[in-house]
């Protein structure tokens, strides 16, 4: 069940972005949609969010080698920071993978 936003969460979103800074939701929002056009790969999903001095670090994995069946596809988890507006400033590939396996593998 979505929790529903309260009106104290919305009044500090809608003042941040008067102040030109972004939410979390909207700063993975971005972080997929310029890491995409910038690699060209599909983004396959979101596992990390945290707020940095200069804005956000989103951890994204994307598809970078499709296979068939696509438990033999290569995957990308990148690093990616963002500014308080949301603007790509950096990104960094930290690791490559197979679906399924774990690091211990």
């Amino acid at each position: 069940m979505a929790r529903e936003e309260s009106t104290d969460d919305r009044t500090d979103r809608e003042a941040a972005q008067r102040n030109g800074a972004i939410g979390g939701a909207d700063a993975v929002r971005m972080a997929r949609e310029q890491l995409a056009e910038l690699t060209g790969h599909r983004v396959e999903s979101v596992s990390g969010l945290s707020r940095s001095e200069e804005g956000w670090e989103v951890r994204v994995e994307l598809v970078e080698l499709e296979r068939t069946p696509p438990t033999t596809n290569v995957l990308g988890s990148y690093e990616v920071q963002l500014d308080e507006e949301g603007n790509l400033v950096g990104y960094e590939r930290v690791r490559r993978y197979h679906p399924g396996r774990t690091d211990d593998e």
